[in-house]
């Protein structure tokens, strides 16, 4: 065997050991790879009936697809040179930016302009309008906040491909409609937009804004409510205890922390029955507070940021996160607020809410 053939031969043997190895190495290497969804399990023959399974190599292509070996690392290294080398997410929900900051995929379309009807927008404020009359019916204080996009805020480190951020939304087109209507609301938008060159406010590579945006925010809600506390958007600490939800989305096993700003003057407080998490559909929160002031929640994931000094401030909390909104709370709940908190992007949801007769 010549020299020339040789060399083919030991291409082609490196070919197959290497198209091999996943496969193969699934009998010793179990993958890490972490994802925010439930892999497949391995298929059986037969099924619980005792029935051949007839979907057993259509569920094993999958199986197979979703565990061969080195799949994590392969994962991470297709990540990594697209993120390093060509500025390129491996995920359409992850927007790369420029000097390290992340974007949410799912704002772009608010980046870019009104993405709703005059006619949506009215019926969103006409719904808005009819809650504010229901909750008041109760005897109850409500008041509206939008959340702004973290590109809203920070337009400036979106890649330039995307243009200049749009001043014409859908965010400031609503509330218009809520000021014409009399609807009580905190302008979010303005109020960050006015402090974003005093205090960082947002997450470098996470969707959601840090503990100071969430305070300053805070701190106009209860100005809106009448009460006196406020917070001090100053005193805290840096801390890489953040595990940040777009970072962890392009490398999904890497341990990753972004620094956060930590706040020692968190008033005591006790969460009522079981807590798995902050996403829990419903939080519970107690304290020792003397204001015997207690207030409803409706909120997303911005809400997090808020649970750690509202159960403080409130002699009870309770903080919901179900959609479309469950009005019916309002009359089971003892309270005293009604806030309504909700992300931009998802401001259309605000026209889904049905109000009980």
């Amino acid at each position: 065997m010549n020299k020339e053939k040789l060399t083919a031969w030991g291409f082609v043997m490196i070919f197959f050991i290497l198209c091999i190895i996943p496969s193969a190495g699934m009998l010793f290497y179990h993958s890490e790879l972490a994802e925010n969804r439930t892999l497949s399990e391995k298929p059986v023959f037969w099924t619980e009936e005792g029935k051949w399974n007839r979907n057993f190599f259509d569920e094993l292509q999958t199986y197979v697809s979703e565990h061969f070996a080195f799949r994590g690392e392969l994962v991470e290294a297709d990540s990594l040179i697209k993120y390093q080398l060509l500025r390129t997410p491996s995920d359409d929900q992850v927007v790369i930016g420029k000097k390290g900051w992340l974007y949410f995929g799912q704002t772009l379309a608010d980046y870019a302009g009104v993405t709703l009807s005059d006619e949506e927008i009215d019926n969103i404020a006409n719904t808005l309008a009819e809650v504010t009359q229901y909750v008041e019916h109760m005897g109850k204080q409500p008041l509206f906040v939008i959340v702004p996009n973290k590109n809203s805020i920070y337009p400036e480190y979106m890649p330039a491909r995307f243009g200049d951020k749009a001043e014409r939304r859908n965010l400031t087109l609503l509330q218009q409609c809520m000021t014409d209507q009399e609807i009580p609301f905190v302008d979010a938008y303005q109020l960050l937009l006015a402090h974003k060159d005093t205090e960082a406010l947002y997450l470098h590579e996470d969707t959601h804004w840090n503990y100071t945006g969430a305070r300053l925010v805070l701190n106009e809600i209860y100005a809106a409510f009448g009460l006196s506390e406020q917070y001090s958007l100053t005193g805290y600490t840096m801390e890489e205890n953040h595990e940040p939800d777009l970072y962890k989305i392009l490398f999904p096993s890497k341990e990753h922390f972004e620094a956060q700003h930590i706040y020692k003057d968190n008033k005591p407080y006790d969460y009522v029955g079981r807590l798995h998490s902050l996403d829990d559909i419903t939080i519970r929160t107690t304290s020792p507070a003397q204001n015997g002031e207690s207030i409803l929640v409706y909120r997303d994931s911005f809400g997090r940021a808020m649970i750690p000094f509202m159960g403080g401030s409130f002699s009870q909390a309770v903080f919901n996160r179900s959609t479309p909104y469950d009005l019916s709370l309002i009359e089971k709940t003892e309270c005293n607020y009604v806030l309504f908190e909700i992300v931009e992007r998802n401001l259309q949801d605000l026209g889904q809410i049905v109000v009980p007769k």
